[in-house]
């Protein structure tokens, strides 16, 4: 038998789900980085055909649609490109693997809603399922440290000062009317 870093003894079943977990966190790194970098460069999204973008609109397939304006934006794909990175790399290391599977996860959901909502193939967000099965895998492994970080987000959670009941009937139309404040605010910006 092996031992892990914290002097524990792993069985071999132990030591084969660590290094699948491992492998999965590879896997997503790896794509993570290639997603992110082909956004960076500019090089994912448009449309490489220009006689697709002399169609009339309602005779172009909706994914082609979606990737020319999606290539439209080089602010979405630095973004975008940029936060697939900072994942790929907070994959890396053990400290902040449970904070980067989080941040695939919400990028892998979003690509996945895109793909299913703009392709007439299956193919690729059938890809990107498989890569969310696995960041579902690595959050499964880390459950523990999971529990206890939600344990400690939600515990004792309460505003400095306790409040009527009859406050919290005000709050809607006080968030509602926050938002003309910020409109106003913000006229001189949008002009």
């Amino acid at each position: 038998m092996e031992q892990n870093i914290n002097n524990t003894i792993l069985t071999p079943r132990q030591k084969l789900i660590d290094f699948i977990i491992l492998c999965l966190r590879w896997y997503l790194v790896f794509y993570m980085l290639d997603y992110g970098w082909s956004k960076f460069s500019m090089q994912q999204f448009g449309v490489h055909d220009p006689t697709i973008l002399e169609r009339p609109l309602k005779d172009v397939n909706d994914f082609y649609v979606a990737w020319h304006l999606f290539g439209k934006s080089t602010f979405f794909n630095l973004a975008t490109g940029s936060g697939e990175i900072i994942a790929a790399i907070l994959l890396l290391y053990n400290r902040t693997v449970i904070i980067g599977i989080l941040f695939v996860l919400t990028i892998l959901s979003t690509i996945f809603i895109i793909d299913v909502s703009f392709m007439e193939d299956y193919t690729l967000p059938v890809r990107v399922f498989g890569m969310i099965l696995s960041g579902i895998l690595i959050l499964l492994y880390y459950k523990e440290k999971i529990m206890q970080a939600i344990e400690v987000l939600t515990q004792d959670i309460t505003t400095r000062l306790n409040y009527k009941w009859w406050v919290f009937l005000f709050l809607p139309i006080i968030g509602f009317l926050m938002d003309f404040i910020f409109a106003i605010l913000l006229y001189p910006v949008r002009n």
